[in-house]
C-alpha cells in the first residue's frame, strides 16, 4: 500500500478541478493543506464519497460559491473530494473526475456595464453610468494530471 491516494481538488475561484495526492499518514494535515484552511467540514456527497469545506468559509465576504447537487447550502473555499469506504476512512474516490465534477455547479458575480448615451450641444459620446450584476453559474473545468 503507498503512502498517499487521489483525491478531486475543486478549486472555486480558478473554477477547476484536478487531482491531488493525499498524504495517507496525516489526512487532516493533507486536506488543510489542499484546502487553505484550519477548520473543515464534511459533506457526505452519497455512500462513498465526501467533500471537505472550510467550516468558516461562508463567514468572510465572498468571490464565488459552489453548489453541490442535492445538497442545500452554498460551499466556500476549496473543496476536497475523496472516497469513503465502509469503516469510514478517507480512500481514493470510486467515481472519476467527470462524475464528480458534474455534481458541482461554481457561481461568481459578474459585473456588466450599463452605458448611457450622452447627446448634448458639445459632447456626444458614451460613459458608464452603473453596472448591472448577474450570477454566472459553471461546472468546474478538468484538469487532467498524471496523478
Amino acid at each position: 500500500m503507498t503512502n498517499s491516494f487521489t483525491g478531486y481538488l475543486v478549486d472555486a475561484k480558478a473554477g477547476t478541478i484536478r487531482s491531488v495526492e493525499i498524504d495517507r499518514n496525516d489526512i487532516l494535515k493533507s486536506i488543510y493543506a489542499h484546502i487553505g484552511c484550519t477548520c473543515i467540514d464534511a459533506v457526505r456527497m452519497d455512500d462513498h464519497h465526501a467533500a471537505y469545506c472550510d467550516d468558516n468559509g461562508l463567514v468572510d465576504g465572498l468571490e464565488c460559491f459552489t453548489q453541490l447537487a442535492d445538497f442545500p447550502s452554498p460551499l466556500a473555499g476549496n473543496l476536497l473530494v475523496t472516497g469513503v469506504n465502509e469503516e469510514g476512512d478517507s480512500v481514493s474516490p470510486t467515481h472519476s473526475i467527470d462524475v464528480i465534477a458534474g455534481r458541482f455547479m461554481i457561481s461568481r458575480a459578474v459585473f456588466d456595464p450599463a452605458f448611457e448615451h450622452i447627446d448634448r450641444p458639445g459632447l456626444i459620446g458614451t460613459r458608464v453610468a452603473g453596472f448591472d450584476i448577474r450570477i454566472q453559474q459553471d461546472r468546474p473545468k478538468i484538469i487532467r494530471s498524471e496523478v
